[in-house]
């Protein structure tokens, strides 16, 4: 089940967050002018410490609720294939030209000192471009305080972090954020990447004032647009128009939902000066990011490993195993961490329940929410009502025997998800952190097995 580690100042950081209300608090904190001034020390200490290296960088941000790390990843390969040696921050990892390691600070963006240190790392790897994952969390919280961006990049804009900014008008202006810092900063290269699947998102960001944006869709007009998508278990193959000639190709990612992340890389390559000939190499060899419906066999069934922690992101990864599970069964284990967006909850167990013949129900990051809270919440649909006769549902509040149960009634042919941990290498309980990985919890039990 993992090594625990018992951290008198993990335990102390819980407690002190509970006596302050600092959920509460913090989104007060944030927008004052001693904060601004805070952040802006620390980015002008950083800078002083590690002697400016953002200069002479092209900067990408990519921001959205689903796909970001994906994107920001299949990005820096074709760059770094086509254009010069480049860095990428994302949740999942950190790449410098051809190397990678793991992100273990469980943050999509980290702080100024760690990604100043990085940038200068990737100088002596002669990195001339970075790609950076940016939240709407950490673009709201300043964390980006004194980078300039060269180009935006918009994907979707779906239900999450609704405990942080209260509703959706507050989450699309976050991430608008990072769309005004290339308006409004500097540099001489100006340019917006962006959906048109949502109407609503897209008449607003169509709005802003900038000459250099380009479009992308599977299902709207846009100057890129995805058709014939076709979906198999272990690829996807696609075509898409640009400026009427039509390119065909394939990727190993899977779902057609990985066809707009995609695109979104595509367009900036294509922004940037690329012949679209020469980035699809690099897209059809890219192998995907951790985690993200990462396949694994074990006995006759068919385990993925996949992030789907939103409602959005959980529907498409399920619709999509649905319809290859044939007349087998799909079974589902999935949670939701601490404190996030608690109105998502009983949504994703309708999810889990609709898609999935066999639904488990059990932790991801309980953290300072009490765990069995966390559950109640997200099981109150089957408290209120049956479930179809063919349906089944369970609350297994240890991840270690949920997926252990699941892989025990599993059948052969059968596909099993393990949703909401994907990459992860830590686990944050009610008391501890400890070692925990979903992939690896597979690996043991295929061991086992044989």
């Amino acid at each position: 089940m993992g090594i625990f580690y018992l951290n008198p100042f993990y335990l102390m950081k819980k407690l002190i967050k509970k006596v302050l209300w600092y959920n509460k608090l913090y989104p007060i904190i944030k927008d004052s002018s001693l904060y601004h001034l805070y952040k802006r020390t620390q980015w002008d200490i950083a800078n002083s410490l590690y002697n400016n290296p953002w200069n002479g960088f092209f900067i990408i941000g990519v921001t959205w609720t689903n796909g970001k790390t994906t994107t920001v990843n299949l990005l820096q390969k074709i760059l770094n294939d086509n254009v010069a040696p480049t860095i990428s921050i994302s949740t999942a990892d950190i790449r410098i030209g051809n190397q990678r390691k793991a992100n273990s600070k469980k943050m999509t963006s980290l702080n100024v000192f760690d990604l100043q240190s990085l940038l200068t790392s990737a100088k002596e790897y002669w990195c001339k471009i970075a790609v950076l994952e940016a939240s709407s969390q950490w673009l709201d919280q300043h964390r980006f305080e004194g980078i300039d961006f060269d180009v935006a990049v918009l994907t979707n804009i779906t239900h999450d972090h609704l405990d942080y900014h209260w509703d959706m008008e507050k989450y699309a202006n976050a991430k608008k954020i990072l769309f005004k810092n290339v308006l409004t900063n500097k540099k001489q290269t100006k340019i917006w990447v962006f959906p048109t699947d949502d109407t609503t998102w897209r008449k607003r960001f169509e709005e802003m004032p900038l000459d250099k944006k380009i479009s992308y869709s599977s299902s709207a007009s846009s100057i890129l647009k995805a058709t014939q998508i076709i979906e198999y278990l272990d690829h996807t193959e696609f075509t898409f128009s640009y400026l009427w000639k039509l390119y065909r190709s394939k990727t190993n990612l899977l779902w057609a939902f990985n066809v707009n992340n995609i695109l979104a890389a595509i367009a900036v390559g294509i922004e940037i000066g690329l012949d679209i000939n020469k980035i699809l190499p690099s897209v059809e060899s890219f192998q995907g990011v951790n985690g993200r419906l990462q396949k694994q066999e074990i006995k006759w069934a068919t385990y993925f490993v996949d992030f789907a922690h939103t409602p959005d992101a959980l529907e498409k990864t399920l619709t999509f195993l649905e319809k290859e599970k044939g007349d087998n069964r799909l079974i589902t284990v999935f949670g939701v961490p601490w404190n996030r967006d608690t109105e998502k909850r009983p949504i994703m167990w309708e999810l889990a329940r609709k898609f999935s013949d066999v639904a488990i129900c059990t932790d991801d990051d309980p953290d300072t929410e009490n765990r069995l809270s966390i559950l109640d919440e997200l099981s109150k649909p089957i408290q209120e009502r049956f479930l179809a006769p063919w349906k089944t549902s369970y609350i297994i509040p240890e991840r270690h025997y949920a997926i252990k149960f699941a892989t025990e009634i599993a059948k052969p042919w059968d596909i099993i998800l393990l949703a909401g941990k994907w990459h992860e290498t830590v686990q944050l309980t009610n008391y501890w952190k400890r070692e925990w990985s979903d992939y690896n919890e597979l690996e043991k039990i295929k061991n086992n097995i044989n």
